[in-house]
């Protein structure tokens, strides 16, 4: 049973993909420029999240477990409508879009688990209460990483204490961003004072 669990969210290129300081953002759920490179770095293929996810891959299934959590979207689908006409299309399935912004080792061996998720509750309509059922009984730790803070991180957080209570939860910092920094900051605050995630700033210490 693996003691570690790390949760991605929404690390995909329509929210994260490296942009030029002055080109316009893709749509209207990406991150921007500045927050970007804060999470993928000057060179992509070296920057914080492709270390991170390059450590996770390395690490065997007893020691840390992968879930990925993505926006996959279907324009035709009556009730994914509503959601696309709020926040604009995104991630719509098989685009270059919703591709993952990082990259996945070739013959990794890991079992890697995707959640494709539709609406802003990435438990409705998915597996993942399934996946993370048999980790209910133990003291299980789980990292989050991903975008948005005061959003999809912020409600998944929410959702893992309310149905998980037990699980250890914590977030970190330089592995997580926003549309802007100080959104970003302001909601470490909830996370860590209402819905009891730690908040770790170093990536060094998050993956301690």
């Amino acid at each position: 049973m693996p003691t570690s669990l790390l949760i991605t969210q929404c690390l995909q290129n329509d929210f994260v993909k490296p942009l030029g300081r002055f080109d316009p953002i893709p749509n209207l759920l990406h991150v921007g420029h500045a927050e970007a490179l804060r999470l993928l770095g000057e060179n992509p293929a070296e920057g914080p999240v492709e270390r991170i996810m390059q450590w996770a891959y390395a690490q065997a299934d007893e020691l840390v477990r992968i879930i990925h959590v993505r926006d996959w979207h279907d324009p035709t689908q009556p009730d994914q409508r509503a959601h696309l006409a709020q926040f604009g299309e995104h991630c719509v399935r098989g685009s270059e879009g919703a591709r993952f912004a990082f990259g996945e080792p070739a013959g990794h061996g890991k079992d890697v688990a995707s959640i494709d998720s539709v609406t802003l509750n990435d438990f409705e309509g998915t597996r993942l209460a399934e996946l993370l059922e048999p980790y209910r009984s133990s003291p299980c730790r789980v990292g989050l990483i991903g975008v948005w803070t005061e959003a999809k991180v912020l409600f998944l957080a929410y959702e893992l204490r309310t149905r998980f209570a037990q699980f250890e939860l914590a977030v970190c910092s330089a592995l997580t961003a926003s549309s802007s920094r100080p959104h970003h900051f302001a909601a470490l605050t909830p996370l860590e004072r209402i819905v009891g995630v730690r908040v770790i700033d170093s990536v060094g210490e998050f993956i301690d």
